[in-house]
């Protein structure tokens, strides 16, 4: 296993990152191998499972996708580890649907309403609101917590996010961290819009498919403007709509921030 600043690069999992390293504004830093979050772990190697359960210990996986994306690709089994399931979207939301012969783009909303969406519509909102009290309930004595959608980027993004706002993180660094994704979704994106084309897709359709494939700025802005809006920050989110304690924060904090 290899590290390029917080990326951890495995073998056959993709896009994994560790939130470890990220100041908040006080000063606190967040403690490395704590919190992960990456894409879907259904190709991780026989190493990539040795290191997620030796080397950090991993205590918890949560699973951010829904049950049809878990029958195709379901995750390897890391020895250790607990498998939650946590679905934040419907099927057809999440682009699974595969009956349906239209265009993604008369299918599916927006990228950026769908983060929106994660947000403000209550059925998403709730399943996000959920994974992101059991990220802060986790006891972390029993070591570290991943959590993963498909290709780490929207629901994984979001998740992400609204933990590093519950730790106080700016949200340059929060904008930051949500667009490392990048790196390796660009060419993901390029890839898939090669396919479109070559199929003899519409350059409408390829558009569409390369901004699905793609973290943008805009996109968790939406996320954060629909925060503000009917929430104020991330913290009266999960309150609200879990009935989250205030010792509850307070303990999430103690568990994963350290001080220099």
């Amino acid at each position: 296993m290899k590290r390029d600043g917080r990326r951890i690069l495995f073998e056959g999992i993709v896009n994994c990152r560790d939130l470890g390293g990220i100041k908040n504004s006080e000063g606190a830093v967040i403690r490395e191998g704590m919190l992960l979050r990456s894409a879907h772990l259904a190709r991780a190697t026989e190493q990539d499972a040795k290191d997620l359960s030796e080397g950090f210990g991993l205590s918890k996986i949560i699973d951010l996708r829904n049950r049809q994306e878990q029958y195709e690709l379901a995750d390897r089994e890391i020895p250790g580890a607990e498998h939650v399931d946590c679905a934040i979207l419907e099927e057809a939301l999440a682009g699974i649907t595969h009956e349906d012969t239209r265009p993604p783009y008369e299918k599916y909303p927006p990228m950026g309403d769908m983060y929106i969406a994660l947000i403000a519509e209550p059925a998403p909102a709730r399943n996000m609101a959920k994974a992101v009290r059991m990220i802060i309930d986790h006891d972390y004595r029993k070591g570290p917590v991943l959590w993963h959608c498909f290709g780490g980027k929207d629901r994984c993004g979001v998740a992400a996010a609204l933990i590093l706002d519950i730790l106080g993180v700016p949200y340059e660094e929060i904008r930051d961290d949500y667009m490392m994704t990048n790196i390796t979704a660009a060419k993901t994106a390029a890839a898939e819009v090669e396919q479109v084309l070559a199929r003899g897709g519409s350059q409408r359709e390829a558009d569409f498919v390369y901004q699905a494939n793609i973290a943008s700025e805009d996109y968790l802005d939406n996320a954060f403007r629909a925060l503000d809006e009917n929430y104020v920050n991330a913290e009266n989110f999960i309150r609200t709509m879990t009935g989250a304690s205030e010792e509850e924060f307070t303990r999430f904090r103690e568990e994963v921030l350290e001080w220099s």
